[in-house]
């Protein structure tokens, strides 16, 4: 019988990988002396918590908060991010870097994430987040783990509203505690929106999937 991995000093990653890079990009403008959720004004208190914790597990920023050399190097050097990132995973996953991911399967991996402690719908997004973060990286994986690398992951527990960065013309709707519903709607192209506006529109659909997945009440999003 395989001995259990010891748990981690931090909780991988279970933030959507979408929004992790996003938060990256943003921190080009200006390196802060500590890292903390006032980076991330317009994103919930859940987001904002996740984030931090992914930060911290991929020794990006120290458990006083503050930045690591790999982050550093990640913001310093967009063009080399995604070998910066594939270095960061595979000090950051070691136990599933050794399972040899070519010849994983998702089964396999998915065994490999539950030992960190995970079940349920926070398994499948901290499988998610390592299967989107190693595609974007470049790290060797076996056919079927890039299959589901190009569908964002494993299922999720609300297929009918999966998120996913619309087409023009496309529209999501929220099913709202309180009653009601909250329509996001578009009739733009996306590639031709600046990178702004691609953000601010993609964080709302990362805020609308938060609240979905029942992350707490949704912070205000607009400034």
């Amino acid at each position: 019988m395989r001995a259990p991995v010891p748990p981690p000093a931090h909780a991988a990653p279970y933030v959507p990988f979408r929004t992790f890079l996003s938060a990256l990009e943003n921190l080009e403008a200006g390196l802060p002396n500590q890292i903390d959720r006032s980076l991330w004004p317009s994103l919930s208190g859940a987001v904002q918590g996740q984030l931090l914790a992914a930060f911290r597990f991929l020794a990006l920023s120290d458990d006083s908060g503050s930045p690591t050399a790999a982050l550093r190097e990640l913001v310093a050097s967009p063009e080399a991010r995604k070998r910066g990132l594939r270095r960061v995973l595979e000090k950051g996953y070691p136990e599933l870097i050794a399972l040899d991911l070519t010849r994983t399967s998702p089964r396999q991996l998915e065994e490999a994430v539950r030992r960190y402690g995970y079940t349920g719908a926070t398994l499948r997004k901290a499988m998610s987040f390592f299967l989107q973060a190693a595609g974007y990286a470049d790290l060797p994986l076996s056919v079927l783990l890039r299959k589901k690398t190009r569908r964002g992951g494993l299922r999720r527990a609300a297929p009918r509203h999966a998120p996913s960065r619309p087409a023009a013309g496309e529209s999501r709707t929220l099913r709202l505690r309180s009653g009601g519903t909250l329509t996001l709607a578009t009739d733009v192209k996306f590639l031709e929106l600046s990178r702004e506006d691609r953000e601010f529109v993609f964080r709302l659909l990362d805020e609308m999937s938060a609240y979905e997945q029942g992350g707490g009440k949704s912070g205000p999003v607009l400034s």
